[in-house]
């Protein structure tokens, strides 16, 4: 069953930000080379990326199974998609009709290895 997973954001200092959540929320801090920086709290994780990354969007993880459904729904309603390859995850990329961008997330062990 889909459920939100994390919130990602650009940022001039991805350190910056996620010590930020640390000290205000308590959230585990992750950092793992080629990744975002994490800052998870509870069961969700806010992911800070360089400006240059993927651009702001909110993750929401589904097994393989739903990801190749949304993937068949999206070309059916003509929205357009693209996916990366996360080495840990693979994510489909698209956005909502008012332009905010998700991205549907499939960790191929099941879990984010980095969450708590």
């Amino acid at each position: 069953m889909p459920r939100l997973d994390h919130a990602a954001f650009g940022s001039p200092d991805p350190d910056a930000a996620a010590a930020f959540y640390e000290r205000v929320f308590g959230a585990r801090v992750v950092k793992a080379d080629g990744h975002p920086v994490m800052a998870y709290v509870g069961n969700s994780g806010f992911a800070f990326h360089p400006q240059d990354g993927p651009g702001d969007h909110v993750g929401v993880r589904v097994d393989d199974d739903e990801r190749e459904q949304i993937k068949r729904r999206l070309d059916e309603a003509g929205v357009e998609w693209h996916e990366r390859d996360h080495g840990i995850a693979v994510g489909v990329f698209f956005s909502d009709p008012d332009g905010r961008l998700l991205e549907a997330i499939t960790y191929r062990s099941g879990d984010d290895p980095r969450r708590p």
